[in-house]
């Protein structure tokens, strides 16, 4: 049952093109590339679903001169927007990034060896890790700026009260 999570798991990655793979020994070039593992962590869900995710080292990485800060919404904001809604009559909809972090990809240069996780074609391959990875302390900022990109691109603004609340006018450019 975990072995089916966590090839889950690493092929959604994969297919995410998280990573370059290198043969055995042929290790990045250059200062700049650091060493990392990658390790499994395991959840069981509150349904009887099980969840393996790949997590990267990040207490082996250098972090001097790198963004690691990344706000989140406001607990007040999310409530006042709420009761906003129930009084105008608004539906609420929620919705989940599924492996959010490796969406946007990272600007460190981390390399790790393959372990078995990754199958046995690949086992000692040099995995070059090019996406925000869980565990890269980062990933979250990284992702951050990938969503705040996006939702420009999409013409919404992120409000004043709360730069994680982000709205866009509607097309007769009079309401939100």
């Amino acid at each position: 049952m975990w072995k089916d999570t966590m090839t889950l798991e690493v092929d959604a990655l994969k297919e995410m093109k998280c990573f370059d793979f290198r043969d055995a020994g042929n290790k990045p070039v250059g200062n700049n590339y650091q060493c990392t593992t990658l390790h499994m962590v395991f959840d069981c869900k509150q349904d009887p679903r099980r969840k393996a995710r790949l997590v990267a080292g990040g207490h082996l990485i250098d972090l001097r001169d790198n963004k690691v800060y990344s706000s989140t919404v406001k607990r007040i904001s999310v409530e006042l927007l709420h009761v906003i809604a129930h009084h105008i009559g608004l539906n609420i909809l929620r919705g989940d990034i599924g492996n959010a972090y490796v969406n946007a990809y990272t600007t460190k240069k981390v390399y790790a060896v393959a372990g078995p996780e990754f199958g046995e074609g690949l086992i000692g391959k040099i995995v070059v890790i090019r996406k925000a990875l869980y565990g890269l302390a980062t990933s979250c900022a990284h992702f951050h700026d990938h969503l705040s990109d996006t939702l420009r691109a999409m013409d919404f603004l992120p409000t004043r009260f709360d730069h994680d609340i982000w709205i866009r006018l509607s097309k007769n450019g009079k309401t939100y």
